[in-house]
């Protein structure tokens, strides 16, 4: 009979025999009631049956189902607790659920491991693997091996160090891993912050005794099943899993409309539905639309002039040349590429946001890299595997070419990584940073949701968990999560010689200045420092005061181990800080203070050495890798190999690391696994790759992908609008050489991109959503190019290249803005990306916040976004900048300057009854502020500053207006 189990526990509890619950009597009534429908027997759900002790310890596909003596990190008691088990009601009580908590945390020996019951299930390396990972490696690992002593391996373990063999077979008692850790001596107390670790727990321990004891089995040959076999050739033949095979354009009716194949194909499924393509638009609002696609800016006045005046039969053909040639070309799609991979001048995580100093080199990288034209095969192997290419580990020079790969792996350094604070660089915040990196690499390159197999197999795509954990693997030889580097040790110390030479020029001199400041400061604060010291040496014994004045006259790194214990002991007497001086001498605090904030505020000012944020090998044998249980980090399970997804086969060459050496194999001291990577996903006919990187092209032209669902190519995602157009294109890419310009020229040149984008009421009812591209969708810019137009169209931009970001100010209101120099302000690419400071006007028009990165942007309408062009400071200053210079060239001609604004602004003539309106608009602002200058009593000439401001004004509603914010 089952007994309800609140009277259960309560006669327990009475009793006093709490800690001696069986299985057979007090687990596994509640079991039989809520659990074994699902999992007993040999058709027991993701394999776990739980109808005995050995099936609890064995578990299932997700690993053990109880860790003996820790109910709060067992499965078994996570699922109940989160609800998710049993999936139906009733669920299980909190009485019931103390029941199963205390026999795990406490059950009796006679059942859990140790006792030599039959029901024990074994244990194996598996098990004690996650202690050994988490709180050993990082002083007995690869790169450090204090004592002499390896704990990575079985037969190191066995090895031991200078104090002998860790391990003694059968004999936990007897080895010094158990004593040390039992004494609490290991992991040392003193480094348990600053190395991120944690002492091992009492389960833990246990768990280590009694595998020791078991003579330290290892774990059994994993078996493959059809079960956890979850590809097969049906998932293979997924369209997107399938290498793009090259159509023919399409016969139509209308082909005087087609200039090139993609009109073909378009028109195809218009005319399916009795439409075509809309009206060409007009030659300035076609211009306008080229500027801002591809540079980010708009014309000036005298470029839309001379398109206006161009008749030749290749005006229009040329235009497209000449601004995909323009240096800010790559300013522009760089910023798209930089959102896909996360870029950021900051690390993330933690409140400090620490800055990456070298992050701007991989934006000038990518910038660059498109300005070229390079092939994108090229521009992304470089990215993920450019250290593997070059010798730089060889010679003393650093050439620009190995420079420029190395810098290319910042690929890989973008995601968030708050691991350089001690805090945050534990091992599942170091997992975190690779998954981050893992789900970049999939959704921005693969176009794939792969990380949805971070923590059991894909749902839904034919994604293996253990082909997310080996295609992790693949960076463990760079980013190792059990020999970990934090971020700011990671970069490298290479350089091209003129950087330093440039660094060492721009530095010399304030380091001059710092030098004679702290030279003052030190005249300050030094009879100061010895006058304090000498009052807290005469508190104490003439013996210690002796002793310490002769540590004092030691340098730190020639003390005894006696001084050095004394200086340890007697540091708060010996340490005198600013505050204390300010604190004793009050009178010298003004002058000193005005010192130190001279110094910091020119340390600011210094350039950081020249380095590379990159990813880079990190040599030697580099620790396992392993498939986590749900996802955790300290759940490993059976050890995986590199590799890629298994589903991605047809057609291709399979991933295989090459020797150094060989013909297409590493370069130096390195593994091959990510070059191997690198060559597998440039293959011509991969799946994937090309059709990734057209679709993200086409989707930033005509604001919607073929494929809409940007970076989900999978089962999940939306099926392409036009396949046999996006396999068109995506050949046609690979046919011209992987570049990238050539499929903007080929879609800016169709008559699809240069329709109006007039709504057709015909057209609306029969393509409502505009999928078959009608008409050409407006649409509002982006913050960057926002951004960037006012200060173009208003005079103030900065178009210097490349370079170190532009600094930004945080205003007493909180808003976020950059800062200006003697050459205006600089792009939105160059300004510092700080990811818990984000520039404010760009955010509030949708600047993502890279966590870890963006694919495709979110278009909102908001009240801020009018609010912060109507009141933000920045674009009012800006405004009447532009008025200034309009007032210099129109002298006492208000409708020249309110033509020549429209003409600015907004990229064309103003129309009669515009300028008319402008005119009174601006005698009216006049009138309004000679009204308040006059109240104020102003200094003259009044009459001259209140026509700059209500140019001022005139000039800001433009800005503000939909036109000049959104591309028609």
């Amino acid at each position: 009979m089952y007994i309800p189990a609140i009277f259960l526990l309560a006669s327990l509890a009475i009793s006093g025999f709490a800690q001696e619950l069986r299985f057979q009597k007090d687990l596994l009534p509640i079991l039989k009631a809520r659990c074994l429908a699902c999992h007993s027997g040999t058709a027991a759900q993701a394999g776990l049956d739980v109808s005995s002790v050995q099936g609890l310890l064995k578990g299932g596909r997700s690993g053990r189902a109880i860790v003996v003596g820790d109910a709060s990190r067992s499965l078994l008691v996570e699922k109940i607790v989160s609800r998710s088990m049993p999936p139906v009601e009733p669920k299980l009580t909190e009485a019931e659920l103390q029941i199963i908590r205390t026999w795990i945390d406490n059950g009796s020996s006679a059942e859990l491991p140790g006792s030599g019951s039959s029901e024990v299930a074994s244990i194996t390396e598996r098990d004690v693997l996650p202690m050994f990972q988490m709180r050993c490696v990082v002083c007995h690992g690869k790169r450090k091996q204090e004592g002499g002593l390896d704990l990575r391996t079985h037969e190191s373990r066995l090895k031991g160090g200078k104090s002998g063999p860790a391990l003694v077979l059968g004999k936990p008692e007897e080895s010094l891993i158990v004593k040390r850790i039992a004494a609490g001596e290991m992991p040392p107390p003193k480094l348990l912050f600053t190395s991120s670790v944690r002492p091992a727990n009492e389960a833990e321990l246990q768990t280590l005794r009694a595998w020791i004891a078991a003579s330290a089995p290892q774990d059994p040959p994993r078996s493959s099943t059809a079960e956890e076999s979850v590809v097969h050739e049906k998932d293979r033949q997924f369209w997107s899993f399938q290498p793009p095979k090259r159509p023919s354009a399409p016969v139509v009716q209308n082909s005087r409309s087609v200039r090139n194949p993609i009109d073909a194909f378009l028109l195809k499924k218009l005319e399916e539905k009795n439409l075509s393509f809309s009206v060409q638009a007009e030659p300035s609002t076609l211009l306008r639309r080229l500027y801002i696609a591809v540079i980010g800016i708009p014309p000036s006045p005298a470029e839309v002039e001379e398109f206006l005046q161009d008749s030749r039969p290749d005006a229009w053909e040329r235009q497209v040349d000449k601004v995909l040639s323009s240096p800010h070309y790559g300013e522009r799609w760089g910023r798209y590429w930089l959102d896909a991979i996360g870029y950021s001048d900051s690390e993330g995580k933690v409140d400090a946001d620490d800055i990456r100093p070298h992050a701007w080199r991989y934006r000038d990288y990518v910038i660059r890299s498109l300005n070229e034209d390079k092939p994108y095969d090229a521009f992304l192997a470089e990215q993920i595997a450019g250290d593997e290419m070059v010798a730089y580990k060889q010679g003393d020079t650093t050439t620009p070419p190995i420079l420029e790969k190395l810098v290319a792996t910042g690929f890989w350094r973008m995601a968030p990584d708050g691991t350089y604070s001690p805090a945050q660089s534990f091992l599942p915040e170091r997992m975190n940073v690779l998954a981050d990196q893992i789900e970049i690499f999939g959704s921005a390159v693969l176009g794939l949701t792969i990380n949805c197999a971070r923590c059991h197999n894909h749902k839904y795509d034919p994604l293996p968990q253990r082909d997310y954990y080996r295609l992790s693997a693949i960076l463990q030889t760079s980013y190792d999560p059990y020999d970990w580097v934090i971020p700011t040790k990671r970069n490298l110390d290479v350089a091209i010689e003129s950087d330093r030479t440039e660094a060492n020029k721009h530095n010399a001199p304030i380091e001059a200045a710092i030098g004679k400041l702290e030279q003052s400061l030190a005249s300050i604060e030094k009879p100061l420092r010895e006058k304090l010291l000498e009052e807290r040496l005469a508190a104490l014994a003439e013996n210690v005061r002796t002793d310490l004045r002769a540590v004092l006259d030691v340098e730190q790194s020639k003390r005894s181990d006696v001084q050095k214990a004394l200086a340890e002991k007697f540091n708060s007497v010996l340490t005198i800080s600013a505050e204390d001086l300010n604190n004793k001498f009050p009178s010298s605090k003004m002058e000193a203070d005005g010192l130190r904030k001279q110094i910091a505020a020119l340390k600011g000012t210094l350039w950081e050495k020249p380095q590379v944020r990159a990813l880079y090998e990190m040599g030697g044998e580099a620790s396992k890798a392993y498939l986590l249980r749900r996802g955790e980090a300290l759940s490993p399970s059976e050890p995986v190999e590199p590799g890629v997804p298994t589903v991605l086969s047809s057609g291709l060459k399979p991933y295989r690391i090459l020797p150094v050496g060989t013909s297409g194999g590493p370069v130096g001291d390195s593994s091959g696994r990510r070059l191997a990577l690198a060559q597998w996903i440039i293959q011509p006919n991969h799946p994937l790759t090309s059709r990734v990187i057209v679709n993200r092209i086409w989707m930033h032209h005509f604001g919607r992908g073929i494929v809409p669902s940007i970076a989900n190519f999978g089962k999940t995602g939306t099926l392409p609008t036009h396949p046999e157009l996006l396999d068109w294109l995506a050949t046609e890419f690979v046919t011209r050489g992987w570049s990238m310009k050539s499929i903007h020229r080929l879609i800016l040149t169709s008559n699809a991109w240069r329709q109006g984008s007039k709504i057709d009421a015909d057209a609306l009812a029969r393509d409502p959503d505009n999928t078959l591209l009608s008409r050409m969708p407006m649409q509002r810019m982006d913050a960057d190019a926002l951004h960037d137009s006012v200060l173009e169209v208003t005079g103030r931009l900065d178009r210097t290249l490349f370079g170190r970001p532009a600094q930004i100010e945080i205003k007493p209101d909180g808003e976020v803005v950059p800062k200006g120099s003697k050459h205006g302000w600089r792009r939105a690419i160059y300004v510092l990306q700080r990811r818990r400071s984000p520039v404010t006007m760009l955010e509030v028009f949708d600047t993502p916040p890279m966590l870890p990165n963006c694919i495709e942007r979110t278009r909102s309408t908001t009240a801020t976004q009018a609010l912060q062009l109507m009141n933000g400071a920045e674009t009012l200053s800006h405004a009447r900048y532009l008025a200034g210079r309009l007032l210099d060239e129109h002298r006492n001609d208000s409708r020249g300057a309110i033509e020549a604004a429209y003409r600015r602004v907004l990229s064309r003539q103003a129309g009669a009854s515009e300028i008319e309106t402008g005119i009174a608009t601006f005698a009216a602002f006049g009138e309004h502020w000679r009204a308040h200058l006059r109240a104020k009593k102003e200094p003259a000439p009044i009459s001259s500053m209140a026509q700059w401001m209500a140019l001022g004004d005139f000039v800001h509603a433009l800005l503000n207006s939909a036109e000049f914010s959104y591309v028609d």
